[in-house]
């Protein structure tokens, strides 16, 4: 093209027509890429869009707020509350203060602080001898973040009480008279 350089003799063609012939060729490749590239981001959008949901928070409302731990890794963070909205910065930033110190956070980061004033927890019995559940669950009605939650009947694993005289064995009483055991098995109960 500069001259500098020889030209294969087997090209075919001059210079000038093999570089135009390579732009178009290259406009064609670039229009080809820009089309799947962008048919590809919209499949990208979706997919990662698929379960995402607008949050919005107001005002003085208090918040929890994910907080990376004193570590160095990301992975050890924890939830840190109750913090208070001061301001929006934007549709999806916030300005909250938590322990006196004001901080800009992204809505990702945070989630609504629910007071609860009681909380009981049960222990369910399954059936199996050495098995027990114990939970305790808090999820308010309007809570969403959690989509659909199952709940354990826990009806079905309860058994009734035994009392103490059924849960003895007759034959470990065996060396008693019948008026005797009727007796102690009285005064277990």
């Amino acid at each position: 093209m500069t001259g500098k350089v020889e030209l294969p003799l087997n090209l075919g063609k001059t210079a000038s027509e093999y570089l135009e012939e390579l732009k178009k060729n290259l406009e064609l490749v670039q229009d080809y890429a820009t089309a799947h590239t962008q048919k590809a981001q919209q499949r990208y959008i979706s997919r990662y869009n698929l379960r995402a949901r607008e949050k919005s928070f107001e005002v003085g409302q208090k918040l929890l707020v994910l907080i990376p731990d004193t570590t160095s890794s990301k992975t050890f963070s924890r939830w840190v509350g109750p913090a208070v909205i001061k301001d929006r910065l934007s549709n999806y930033t916030y300005s909250d203060e938590i322990n006196g110190s004001r901080k800009h956070i992204h809505a990702d980061m945070i989630r609504k602080y629910i007071q609860i004033n009681e909380v009981t927890c049960d222990t369910v019995t399954t059936g199996h001898e050495q098995t027990k559940i114990n939970h305790c669950a808090v999820i308010c009605d309007d809570d969403s973040d959690f989509e659909s939650v199952d709940v354990i009947d826990t009806d079905q694993f309860q058994q009734p009480e035994l009392l103490p005289s059924q849960k003895i064995d007759s034959k470990t009483l065996s060396h008693l008279s019948i008026e005797q055991r009727t007796k102690l098995l009285a005064r277990l109960d």
